[in-house]
């Protein structure tokens, strides 16, 4: 049971996601972190449970640190999807689960997303095409399993 959040386009991004983190701390006692670049900012708390190792830290970004994710979930064929991923060229720092969804988004785009075998709530910050202004993506799994709500203000997204 994890934790992820994010602030899109609001100027106190940081010391929203601060106090959502500080709200969900129950959810994942093992690890907390966050991210923040301009007016974006995603956080997380984690209960570990694959990868134990700081290398499954998040949020986690590509080694470019173009593409921010943070993920709740489990994904059931991560071994097989490593490995598509692999003879495609890729490494990885970690054993986590997390790791092979962020990649595969990076590779796939959103069609990854018909990849994933599993139950998952994921946010992903895509800086490629700017690194002002990212693509905000928001997934969760197809039966709904982990929840993903989304809220609009007038300050921001």
């Amino acid at each position: 049971m994890c934790g992820i959040c994010g602030v899109a386009n609001h100027p106190r991004s940081a010391d929203a996601v601060a106090s959502m983190i500080a709200a969900m701390g129950h959810r994942g006692p093992d690890d907390s972190g966050t991210f923040t670049q301009g007016r974006y900012s995603l956080g997380m708390t984690r209960l570990s449970i694959q990868d134990l190792s700081a290398a499954g830290h998040q949020p986690m970004a590509t080694p470019a640190g173009k593409i921010w994710m943070v993920y709740n979930g489990e994904m059931y064929n991560a071994d097989e999807q490593r490995e598509v991923l692999e003879k495609r060229g890729y490494s990885f720092r970690s054993h986590s689960d997390t790791e092979v969804v962020l990649n595969l988004y990076a590779e796939f785009g959103t069609d990854c997303f018909a990849r994933i075998r599993g139950i998952f709530a994921i946010a992903i910050f895509d800086f490629r095409e700017s690194s002002e202004v990212p693509k905000v993506i928001l997934a969760r799994d197809p039966l709904g399993v982990k929840t993903l709500l989304l809220a609009r203000t007038s300050g921001g997204a």
